[in-house]
């Protein structure tokens, strides 16, 4: 059972406390924690960025040269991703950062221009197979901040070893009521009532066997467009390592 310090905190206060020893405090109730883990430390180097203007390179067809700020510079980059554009919050790897893979980047020239940097994508982070364009970080994102600080990825994971007779715990808001009790403080669930849309469609389901399945519930979902889960669901999946698909499979 995997979760995360702040996902925690999104349902128990937990202060100042060090996550080492809330990983005590857990163990002491029968909530052996194998691990605690601070998660992307090999990503603290990145930063964002921001397009600033986007321009055919001079020698190669394929490729665009980049001015982008990281705050308090601005650098020359070479990108062949194909959703580059001026104004677009990016992620920069600067010269002497190293990559997952131990790529390590440094200034080079690429067909004659000297590039300063380089925008990542996601795969390149290891957040993701997707590799056909730079990883976007919005037209709001800040230039020159820590990268895993200003999308919330800075976090502690903490792994769980539940046992059978703790089901209770297989879950983030079950590990919460357990340290709620461990802190003497409330735990506060952000559950939302839904409204059910009035619907013509009707569907049925017939219970074959009633002694072996009591009760059965469904509900039919309609309308929807499969995309790319919004950043707060995926960084979710990410923290405790899982790899995101798509929103209908990742809210499931």
């Amino acid at each position: 059972m995997k979760f995360t310090r702040d996902w925690l905190q999104n349902y128990v206060d937990l202060g100042e406390l060090p996550p080492e020893q809330l990983a005590d405090e857990l163990t002491m109730v029968g909530l052996e924690v194998d691990s605690v883990t601070e998660l992307y430390e090999k990503l603290s180097d990145l930063k964002t960025g921001r397009v600033l203007t986007v321009e055919p390179h001079p020698n190669a067809d394929k490729l665009t040269l980049c001015t982008v700020s990281v705050g308090q510079e601005t650098l020359q980059i070479i990108c062949g991703a194909p959703n580059v554009r001026e104004g677009l919050g990016v992620v920069v790897a600067l010269p002497g950062t190293v990559l997952p893979g131990d790529f390590k980047i440094k200034k080079s020239k690429v067909r004659g221009v000297e590039s300063q940097g380089m925008l990542c994508s996601e795969r390149e982070l290891g957040l993701s197979e997707e590799h056909h364009g730079i990883m976007e970080l919005g037209e709001e994102i800040e230039p020159g901040l820590s990268f895993v600080e200003a999308t919330g990825l800075k976090d502690i994971q903490i792994e769980v070893d539940l046992t059978p007779n703790r089901p209770d715990c297989a879950s983030v808001i079950g590990v919460a009521r357990e340290t709620a009790g461990i802190l003497r403080k409330k735990i506060s669930v952000p559950f939302k009532n839904t409204e059910l849309a009035a619907n013509s469609s009707s569907f049925a389901v017939e219970v074959e066997n009633p002694e072996l399945c009591p009760r059965y519930a469904a509900r039919l979902i309609q309308g929807i467009t499969i995309g790319p889960s919004p950043w707060w669901l995926r960084k979710r999946l990410l923290s405790v390592g899982e790899k995101p698909r798509d929103d209908s499979l990742d809210t499931g």
